[in-house]
């Protein structure tokens, strides 16, 4: 239909639907009046509306046109997804979509244009920095190998210097098999350089078309957008280059055959050894928030006087810990869970936190003694014993290190610390302007990393999330919404994250849990009768585990399904 339509065809704002239709978003493909145009800038992206004024459109224009031509240039406000097109009202009309799922146009748009978004952060944030890194490292390596391979060259030649004129022919020899080695390792690591250079290029060219189909408002454009990020996820480790090493030999009067010495050639080695990034960090299905969280299951713990842990290991196990010293163990079921076993502790002291290390092994800080424990194959084993710290809640890593929230002794002071192994990584305390980032208490303070390699520490005392970039700069602080269920002060308690960078966290006074987006954006509350919740861990298929005060497990389904294939 002409926009400019006679009084006989009259167009109704698509909002309010009683006022006459005066602007047109080309973004959206939506009519609107004049007093409904601010409320449709908040919907959507807030600087991805694109109005026209009614009159302006000429009869027939729009970006979104049917692309066969004897449709007389219908507007597509449909997609077929089994034929991966737009189509009009022709089309359905003709029959050559029957039976095929048909869907609003404006969902393809939206879904796209989110999984572009998703791209470019995960691009930006962590596949470009992965190879910047490399590459590097394989030009620091390079450097390393030639500096090396100048001082073989500098002993074979001193070495040589001492010797008789007459063995020169064996020096050069080998000074030949030095270059020759060296060669073939320079040649290997500017391979590697080049073809890494050649990935980020590749890597800027995807970031390029992202931002393209973020920017552009043809659905040719955006529809046609397909993710490449499996192309960048493997990364080459660092190249294994070992230098031969010259051994000298003395030549004896009596010798006919002067030996003059030798590379040892038996560790030298060139290898380039690819690893796949962390799945977790790319292969995430886009997921919405449902409209209503449903609980799926209730499962009451043995720990009835206070639940405040959980972990899950698979879909089928959770861990749980409460006021003594005991961990316990339930078998997730179709109709709920079963009470597998509970182990104490090594010390009978209560575990602080738990969590799992990346076998699966069940780790447990033990604040009195001042220690991280393992538990494997029924036995326990320290970790890790701290001086002067008291080690409080604790998380795994995508990349399986321990991340810690500690108080001091005297609790004067907090921090977090990385650990991989039993070495110290890298230690948070302060921010860039020299004051503390954590209050000091003995207390509770749970930590979790983000998809996104943030680290979110809930600071119960300071009534707020602070969430530290991996190299601990701090992007936002989150102290809760002004508008609460219950009207209370912000509480938080418990936290966890999920496939999609949100960060869920439990507010014990309101009853609730609050989620917001790696950006600090609060999103919705899960408001579904919950008590006192407090500890909160998610599965893999992001079903949430919450642990209430007073002994009862909750499994609550909030996310949607990735909603197109």
């Amino acid at each position: 239909m002409d926009f400019r339509s006679s009084a006989q065809e009259a167009v109704y704002c698509n909002l309010c639907e009683t006022a006459l239709v005066q602007i047109h978003c080309d973004t959206c493909l939506t009519n609107l009046c004049t007093a409904c145009v601010g409320e449709h800038m908040m919907m959507g992206e807030p600087t991805g509306h694109q109005f026209v004024r009614i009159q302006s459109i000429r009869p027939g224009q729009h970006p979104n046109k049917c692309l066969i031509s004897t449709h007389s240039g219908k507007r597509c406000d449909l997609f077929c997804k089994q034929c991966q097109t737009q189509v009009c009202s022709s089309c359905i009309a003709s029959g050559s979509h029957s039976d095929h799922k048909i869907m609003e146009i404006q969902q393809i748009i939206e879904f796209r244009k989110k999984k572009a978004a998703n791209d470019k952060r995960l691009i930006n944030s962590l596949i470009l920095p992965s190879y910047v890194t490399m590459a590097q490292q394989l030009q620091n390596e390079l450097d390393h190998i030639e500096r090396k391979h100048e001082e073989v060259v500098r002993e074979i030649v001193k070495h040589g210097e001492l010797k008789h004129l007459d063995i020169n022919k064996t020096v050069n020899i080998l000074k030949a098999e030095a270059d020759d080695f060296r060669n073939i390792q320079v040649r290997t690591l500017q391979q590697e350089i080049t073809a890494i250079d050649g990935k980020i290029s590749s890597i800027g060219e995807v970031i390029a078309n992202a931002k393209n189909v973020l920017d552009s408002q043809s659905l040719i454009v955006v529809s046609s957008y397909e993710s490449r990020c499996q192309e960048f996820k493997m990364l080459p480790q660092t190249v294994n280059v070992k230098v031969p090493q010259f051994k000298p030999r003395m030549i004896s009067e009596t010798e006919q055959e002067a030996m003059f010495g030798s590379l040892s050639v038996e560790d030298v080695q060139t290898e380039v050894v690819y690893t796949e990034m962390p799945a977790a960090l790319y292969s995430s299905p886009l997921k919405e928030l449902m409209e209503e969280p449903e609980i799926i299951s209730t499962i009451q713990s043995c720990h009835s006087a206070c639940l405040h842990s959980v972990v899950c290991r698979g879909n089928d196990m959770v861990f749980t810990t409460g006021n003594d010293c005991t961990i316990e163990s339930i078998r997730l079921t179709e109709k709920g869970g079963s009470k597998l076993q509970r182990a104490r502790t090594e010390s009978g002291n209560k575990p602080w936190d738990i969590t799992l290390d990346k076998d699966g092994h069940l780790v447990y800080t033990d604040g009195d003694k001042q220690t991280i424990n393992l538990k494997k194959n029924d036995k326990t084993q320290t970790l890790l014993t701290l001086d002067n710290w008291k080690p409080l809640n604790v998380c795994n890593t995508l990349y399986g290190d321990l991340l810690v929230i500690m108080d001091s002794c005297d609790q004067k002071q907090a921090r977090v610390v990385r650990y991989s192994g039993s070495s110290e990584k890298q230690s948070i305390q302060f921010d860039e302007n020299g004051k503390r980032l954590f209050h000091s208490y003995s207390g509770h303070k749970y930590i979790a990393e983000n998809r996104n390699l943030d680290i979110c520490v809930i600071d119960c005392q300071a009534g707020a999330v602070v969430v530290l970039d991996q190299g601990g700069k701090l992007p936002f602080r989150y102290t809760g919404q002004m508008t609460v269920p219950k009207n209370r002060l912000f509480c938080p308690l418990g936290l966890t994250t999920d496939s999609q960078c949100q960060i869920l966290i439990s507010d014990i006074s309101n009853d609730c849990i609050d989620v917001i987006d790696q950006d600090g954006q609060f999103l919705r509350y899960i408001d579904c009768g919950l008590k006192c919740p407090w500890g909160l861990c998610t599965d893999k298929n992001d079903y949430l585990f919450v642990a209430e005060k007073g002994g009862t497990l909750r499994k609550i389904r909030y996310l949607e399904n990735e909603r197109l294939p």
